[in-house]
């Protein structure tokens, strides 16, 4: 798995990263410290205490269409 760590600034920015989520085949899971989410979950999504330090947890297989999809909304934290 690997992790892509990404910047959410508000609700719009989450259903932005759901929606890309839900176009990978594999699971995509959200990672906040200890707390792991399914990210094409919507309900998942909002549960986290905080969109600091948050990252994707992809498969390969999806993670270089997924990363253009993040880079083209601005959501990929450097």
């Amino acid at each position: 798995m690997i992790k892509i760590p990404v910047y959410l600034r508000d609700m719009c920015d989450a259903k932005h990263l759901v929606q890309a989520a839900s176009g990978c085949e594999k699971n995509v899971d959200l990672i906040c410290g200890r707390y792991i989410v399914d990210a094409k979950s919507m309900l998942g999504v909002f549960s986290l205490p905080t969109f600091d330090d948050v990252e994707l947890g992809v498969e390969e297989e999806d993670e270089e269409k997924l990363r253009k999809t993040l880079e083209s909304l601005k959501l990929i934290r450097e």
